[in-house]
């Protein structure tokens, strides 16, 4: 049995394209395509059929993956076991958020323990997320709602909550719960359209039948916020974008029917997850998702 022809097998098969697959094994493509020849010819039977410009798994290769994907978890916790790693991780780790925030909580934790990491953060959109990982432009994604292929692995980060955010002068600042239908008649700051936040607000309101008085479409959290400071019209944020400000008030979201409920996943490629660097961001949100859900279980207790 050769491992490496059943590796390029597993990885064409999940990535379902011969030049992803290459990339992650850090092959050519005719190489790759060698090994996939050789398999096949070694035990006579064909794993793969072109169905356009595509391969597509015969019924032999469905029955296949099914034991390889075991082999490579296999594969990889004996490498775990025996390999020597170095206490402290080092390396270059980027990560691609939705919302920044939560990355940096994790960074900081991650740091105390390999301070020699070079981080990168940069905010992005989820399908923009997804499409970095999977092209290996970035190593960890934080997103909501992530729509994925079976080469990534989604983790749920934590929930967080719809926040309202007013002028401190408003009617309603100071208020311990927003009802959704008090945007009504009201002059609602939106993010831009590729914005978590928008989405998940329009589709509640949409639920709920509630039409705000008048709409400003105005791109950054940062100048939401500061345009609502000085009192154009209210907003709404998640709770890790509500900052203490004397100029605001903030209070959690209630609707009808509408959701106002985020939850944040944490995506990284399954064939990645255990590389040095990677593993110590993955260990570093474990601790911080435990130490979030402490604190909300004191909150409700509360």
């Amino acid at each position: 049995m050769n491992f490496h022809q059943l590796r390029a097998f597993h990885l064409v098969a999940t990535e379902g394209s011969v030049r992803r697959a290459a990339e992650v094994m850090g092959l050519s493509q005719p190489t790759l395509s060698q090994h996939l020849k050789g398999l096949e010819e070694r035990h006579g039977v064909r794993l793969f059929e072109k169905r356009g410009r595509g391969l597509v798994l015969t019924d032999a290769g469905k029955e296949l993956l099914s034991v390889t994907g075991r082999l490579m978890d296999a594969a990889g916790a004996v490498e775990d076991l025996l390999s020597r790693r170095a206490t402290s991780a080092s390396g270059r780790l980027r990560v691609l958020s939705d919302s920044p925030a939560i990355a940096v909580r994790i960074v900081r934790r991650m740091l105390r323990g390999h301070p020699d990491i070079d981080i990168s953060i940069r905010k992005d959109s989820v399908d923009g997320i997804v499409a970095a990982l999977n092209e290996m432009r970035a190593d960890v994604g934080i997103a909501v709602d992530p729509m994925i292929g079976s080469a990534l692995l989604v983790t749920p980060l934590r929930h967080e909550r719809l926040y309202a955010c007013l002028p401190a002068d408003s009617d309603l600042a100071g208020c311990r719960v927003f009802a959704l239908e008090q945007v009504s008649g009201r002059v609602l700051i939106l993010r831009e359209r590729s914005s978590r936040t928008r989405a998940l607000i329009e589709r509640a309101m949409a639920a709920d039948g509630v039409t705000p008085g008048r709409v400003l479409e105005i791109e950054g959290a940062e100048v939401v916020r500061e345009a609502v400071a000085l009192s154009l019209g209210m907003s709404f944020f998640s709770e890790a974008e509500c900052p203490p400000d004397p100029r605001l008030s903030y209070a959690p979201v209630l609707a009808r029917r509408g959701r106002t409920v985020f939850v944040e996943n944490l995506i990284v490629r399954r064939d990645q997850r255990r590389v040095p660097v990677i593993k110590a961001f993955l260990e570093a949100a474990a601790e911080e998702r435990a130490d979030f859900d402490l604190a909300a279980q004191r909150a409700a207790a509360e």
